[in-house]
């Protein structure tokens, strides 16, 4: 019963207009910000151990427009997930770039898209999708009555969704042979026994090492994704930056703090929209195979 009402509830969001569906999000991220909450209080922790030197009264306002986003990327997921792919093409009204996936696909390259949890990073895949053949790794949602929901709109657009398994990066590996494109979240703290120890705003955190294996191989080229949610429902701009080449370090420590620099990088293009309720700084002692 739970799960069919929250597969209703999504698709009852998700059919609103753009513009409505951000005002129920901000609605949410309003009671985010006024209600007790682990969302809110992992927030504040989380800038105040990333900005220190920044003035308080500056956090204070970070942390509510973030959590104002993080509302709206609730509603805007439930918005990708069930709308046509010529509706979220649309949506996209700029593209910053695209340049670098044009110029990788006729030298042949693999490309990795890489995308932070920054704006609406549910329609970087979809709208990747449209325009070259995708392999993208996902988690399954810890609310299992939204994994079919989910799934089906990420690859309504064409794209392949493979689990964070061992299946599912000996497929991410062969799309890369062949020439194609893979679709991974880099800052997602690693399970237990995976990943290092790096760097992430000078504080020390999980860090996977995956993207930095898949990265050293020959022809690849790696392109950060931030899908910017655009003000008052207007769309989204996509921003696409190629990556350092230390992201592929053959030392494990260098390319993983080569990937939070560049998380860094894509967080300083709209940091009110990063997800800064995630928990990056949990479990981190020794480095970690």
């Amino acid at each position: 019963m739970t799960a069919n009402l929250l597969r209703l509830a999504v698709h009852a969001v998700g059919r609103l207009p753009l513009r409505l569906g951000r005002m129920a999000g901000l609605g949410v991220g309003g009671l985010l910000w006024l209600l007790p909450n682990p969302a809110k209080r992992t927030t504040k922790e989380n800038l105040a151990r990333c900005f220190p030197d920044r003035p308080a009264a500056e956090r204070h306002r970070l942390a509510r427009a973030s959590l104002m986003h993080l509302g709206q990327t609730l509603t805007d997921s439930a918005w990708v997930w069930t709308r046509a792919p010529e509706v979220l093409t649309e949506a996209v009204r700029e593209t910053h770039s695209m340049d670098l996936v044009h110029e990788a696909r006729d030298r042949g390259d693999g490309i990795i898209f890489v995308s932070p949890h920054i704006g609406c990073w549910e329609l970087v895949c979809t709208y990747l999708a449209e325009h070259v053949p995708l392999t993208a790794l996902y988690r399954p949602p810890r609310m299992a009555a939204l994994e079919a929901v989910m799934t089906e709109g990420r690859e309504r657009s064409g794209a392949t969704l493979v689990p964070t398994d061992g299946r599912g990066i000996r497929a991410l590996h062969k799309a890369l042979k062949r020439g194609e494109t893979i679709g991974i979240l880099p800052d997602q703290a690693p399970r237990p026994g995976h990943g290092v120890i790096a760097p992430f705003f000078g504080n020390p955190a999980r860090t996977m090492t995956l993207l930095s294996r898949m990265a050293r191989a020959d022809n690849i080229t790696v392109i950060f994704c931030v899908m910017e949610r655009l003000p008052r429902g207007a769309g989204f701009r996509l921003h696409l930056l190629e990556a350092s080449r230390d992201v592929g370090d053959a030392d494990d420590v260098t390319a993983a703090t080569a990937v939070n620099r560049e998380v860094e990088r894509c967080i300083a293009l709209c940091p009110e929209q990063y997800m800064w309720s995630y928990r990056r700084f949990r479990r981190t002692g020794a480095r970690e195979a």
